[in-house]
């Protein structure tokens, strides 16, 4: 989960970890690209607006240029408004985008959709 907020973080890997998945964090694209590369992972959930000059639709760009990463869900996130050319991006790049405001509840089950996990039984 990469998102600049350490408190959104906090809850997003309790619902992550508490729905068993596992959870890495970063508050930076920087950090991120740190983790990936001893870390695997299986989805990717982005925060839209980061600090500094590189968003989470650059890390999302990045994501699909790497072989591994191509087809994995991503999941982005904003707490505010996203442009049309932001928007179009997200779908031209196969993510899909969330507000913050929606909660992590629907983030898990549209997560468990996308992975096919099915936590009824």
């Amino acid at each position: 989960m990469l998102d600049d907020e350490p408190g959104i973080r906090r809850i997003g890997r309790r619902f992550l970890e508490a729905a068993g998945y596992g959870c890495v964090e970063a508050a930076s694209i920087d950090a991120a690209i740190e983790i990936l590369r001893t870390t695997k992972v299986i989805a990717a959930i982005l925060d839209v607006r980061l600090p500094g000059e590189h968003s989470g639709l650059d890390m999302l760009v990045a994501f699909r240029e790497i072989d591994e990463f191509k087809t994995i869900p991503i999941l982005i996130m904003t707490g505010g408004a996203v442009t049309e050319t932001e928007a179009a991006d997200i779908t031209r790049h196969r993510a899909f985008l969330f507000y913050k405001p929606e909660g992590f509840s629907a983030i898990i089950n549209f997560l468990d959709q996308l992975t096919g996990r099915d936590r009824r039984h």
